[in-house]
């Protein structure tokens, strides 16, 4: 009977709100997103693409995204995507950050897009799919056209491998996002409108961008999806011969 008090006075001395189950690691990270004010964990998806000649005005492309991040919300009630697209001439590069559900829908709606007659963009590339990020980097969605000349390059030439060419290009992404989070909210608007000529050095070069488009290393949406969000089925050897072969022996 001591024992017991004793275990029952240390369960109300330590007021865990997981008395009497098992702790896991699952359990922590959603307390922690809890302390937060976030309704689950937050990713960040960043992709590229080339631009269509269906797309006659660059901002329809923006005006796609905005909508469907405010459809994909009401159907989620979860969390919001912020996040910003950068449209180049020929390109464009796609930060979003939000929760797994969204974003995965966010893809499949990317592969769907390419496949339709009237699609803004194709052939898009996976950079990076960043899992449980401590902090967003953009209050918000937003677009922006960055008025920059066409490239001219027929090819990139670098003798650098995709291994180092991805994480360069991240980091401008991230850097980007930091001058812009240091950035007052009253010179917001301008600084996101002069990009190109405040902060040249913190946007990915198109070039590099055209280049990433054509690596065979990185994951279309669809590879993405078919490997992470399909199930896995194995066939072992066995179940390919016929017929059955007899066990004279149980399995062990």
């Amino acid at each position: 009977h001591k024992s017991k008090m004793a275990d029952e006075k240390e369960k109300d001395e330590t007021g865990s709100t997981y008395e009497g189950s098992r702790l896991t690691l699952l359990m922590l990270l959603e307390e922690k997103q809890r302390a937060l004010n976030k309704k689950s964990l937050i990713h960040r998806l960043v992709y590229i693409a080339r631009l269509t000649g269906n797309l006659n005005d660059k901002r329809d492309l923006g005006a796609y995204y905005e909508q469907l991040f405010k459809k994909l919300h009401n159907h989620y009630q979860g969390e919001a995507a912020t996040g910003l697209l950068l449209i180049y001439p020929q390109y464009c590069i796609h930060t979003v950050e939000s929760s797994s559900e969204m974003l995965t829908a966010t893809l499949r709606d990317l592969v769907s897009h390419q496949q339709s007659e009237g699609a803004l963009i194709s052939d898009a590339k996976i950079l990076i799919m960043s899992h449980d990020i401590p902090t967003r980097l953009y209050p918000q969605w937003s677009h922006r056209v960055l008025n920059l000349p066409a490239s001219r390059l027929d090819k990139y030439e670098t003798n650098e491998p995709i291994e180092q060419l991805v994480p360069e290009c991240l980091t401008q992404l991230l850097k980007l996002g930091v001058y812009l989070a240091k950035t007052p909210k009253l010179n917001l608007k301008n600084a996101m409108d002069s990009l190109h000529e405040k902060v040249p050095e913190l946007l990915p070069p198109q070039d590099l961008i055209g280049y990433l488009l054509m690596s065979l290393e990185l994951d279309s949406p669809q590879q993405y999806l078919k490997r992470y969000h399909q199930p896995f089925h194995t066939v072992l050897d066995g179940e390919l011969v016929w017929p059955i072969p007899d066990r004279l022996f149980p399995l062990k």
